[in-house]
């Protein structure tokens, strides 16, 4: 745990020094929603469910582009190889990127939802402490996944365009199941109407967390 949390430090230092990915995430998200605002004709009442969707295409598109720097600047001056021979296990590794690109998600998305109250109507604002949780949940799911497939394709030569490809339709499920449960959670509905949502978000992560620990040996090996 210590070495994890010294790359953790190291990848959220590196990436105030140059923020890069931060930047390009949170420009991008506040793209689509500008645009997604304009299309949608002036006066008309955004219903939860729409609501929901913008929010989550905005999150989505501009949290991948963070995923793949996860491990590009560990292919510079061979960074990965000697994080692989000091004390830090591969499971360490993982968790420690699966952490900062969790973190990086949360950031954005710190910076993306005043935006979306402010331009879709602050009615949505009465819903923030549950939808919370829903983003913590798909934060998770989203990282683990994400992180999974970074490490995959971090030796290819377009991974920027093979990780997209893998990624998106495993994490499809997890993105459908979180609009539904925000709309829901927009819409007013009490907890125990979409506590079954989160409850498979849950499953959906850990499954995928488990799965990262248990191949990050064989991946980072190869």
């Amino acid at each position: 745990m210590r070495s994890a949390w010294l790359v953790i430090r190291k990848d959220l230092r590196a990436e105030l020094r140059r923020p890069q990915a931060m930047i390009a995430m949170l420009f991008f998200g506040f793209l689509l929603l500008v645009i997604l605002d304009v299309a949608v004709p002036a006066g008309t009442e955004i219903t939860p469910e729409t609501g929901a969707g913008i929010l989550w295409v905005a999150i989505t598109f501009s949290s991948v582009l963070g995923l793949g720097r996860s491990f590009d600047r560990e292919k510079e001056n061979h960074c990965l190889e000697g994080l692989l021979l000091s004390p830090l296990s591969p499971e360490g590794l993982f968790g420690a990127k699966m952490a900062v690109n969790c973190i990086f998600m949360g950031l954005a998305e710190l910076a993306i939802l005043p935006l979306f109250f402010i331009l879709y109507g602050d009615a949505f604002l009465r819903s923030l402490p549950a939808l919370a949780l829903v983003l913590l949940l798909a934060n998770s799911g989203f990282a683990a996944t994400g992180t999974l497939f970074a490490a995959i394709t971090a030796g290819a030569d377009r991974n920027e365009a093979l990780l997209p490809m893998l990624f998106f339709p495993l994490v499809m499920p997890l993105i459908a199941m979180a609009v539904r449960a925000t709309g829901m959670i927009f819409a007013g509905a009490p907890l125990p109407e979409y506590s079954s949502w989160l409850q498979v978000m849950a499953a959906f992560t850990l499954i995928f967390t488990g799965l990262g620990f248990l191949v990050s040996r064989h991946i980072f090996r190869d």
